[in-house]
């Protein structure tokens, strides 16, 4: 009933698929980037910290700036798009300082289309339905937690070896182009309603 709404419904299968996306990207970003640039364990988790941390910040300060100055569907947008565009530029650069440059970028995209999404979602959540909606979210969350872990391992699988180091980042552009098309395509209908005067 929940997910039925037209514009809940619509916004929670965009945000279902992007988190199977985001999921199944794990374990290739991790075997690929330590391969591509040479990286023992140990340099993993400075990078992995360093992810965190300018999360943090990120989450902290500059995502809701961003929100309150260009809107929730505006903003999830440009996130898209920004992620796609750092995106291919890693897939053009063999240098870590680079990588590394670009990593407060990534973390900003990827946490503004996170919180964009939650936003958006809560937004059109019925008062009267808001325990049924959030637990329709988590065990659809749920099934994303499986079938991204299943996707990510044919990525490992079959993408990494035939298309090389760099595939990682061109199949994460493609999701982020996915999933803007499908916000693009129904924009009108996950928009919050104003309310009647």
């Amino acid at each position: 009933r929940v997910v039925s709404h037209p514009g809940l419904g619509r916004i929670t299968c965009i945000k279902v698929v992007n988190s199977t996306f985001v999921a199944s990207m794990f374990a290739l970003s991790s075997t690929s980037t330590a391969d591509k640039y040479g990286l023992e364990p140990h340099h993993m988790g400075y990078l992995s910290t360093a992810n965190s941390l300018t999360s943090l910040f990120v989450q902290s300060f500059a995502v809701a700036s961003a929100a309150k100055r260009l809107g929730e569907e505006r903003c999830l947008q440009l996130g898209i798009l920004t992620a796609v565009f750092l995106c291919l530029a890693e897939a053009n650069t063999s240098s870590i300082l680079v990588h590394v440059a670009l990593m407060p970028f990534r973390v900003m995209a990827s946490s503004v289309i996170t919180q964009m999404f939650e936003s958006l979602f809560t937004d059109l959540i019925p008062p009267e339905e808001g325990a049924a909606a959030l637990g329709s979210l988590g065990l659809l969350k749920s099934v994303a937690r499986v079938s991204g872990p299943l996707y990510g391992g044919v990525l490992v699988g079959w993408v990494q070896p035939h298309f090389g180091l760099n595939s990682r980042a061109f199949v994460e552009a493609g999701h982020n182009l996915i999933i803007l098309a499908m916000l693009l395509a129904c924009y009108p209908l996950h928009a919050p309603r104003k309310a009647k005067a």
